[in-house]
């Protein structure tokens, strides 16, 4: 029997933040060792600002396309 693929699970801004606040809780429990969390945590941080700045392209390429479909749409009336 074939073996079915898994596919990972989407990468969100929301799975982020998520992701954070655990780290942030798992750094809160380490103490003196919180530090080993720093690198996983700047790259939470990167990762985040890129997924925000991705979701700020498309909502402004969808918000182009309604004005540009609204103004089409008031020169054929």
């Amino acid at each position: 029997m074939a073996r079915r693929r898994r596919t990972p699970p989407k990468v969100t801004a929301a799975r982020v933040e998520l992701y954070l606040d655990k780290l942030a809780e798992v750094m809160s429990w380490a103490g003196e060792n919180a530090h080993l969390g720093v690198p996983l945590w700047k790259r939470l941080e990167k990762e985040l600002e890129r997924l925000r700045e991705e979701e700020a392209v498309v909502d402004a390429a969808r918000a182009r396309l309604t004005r540009s479909t609204d103004r089409t749409a008031g020169q054929s009336a």
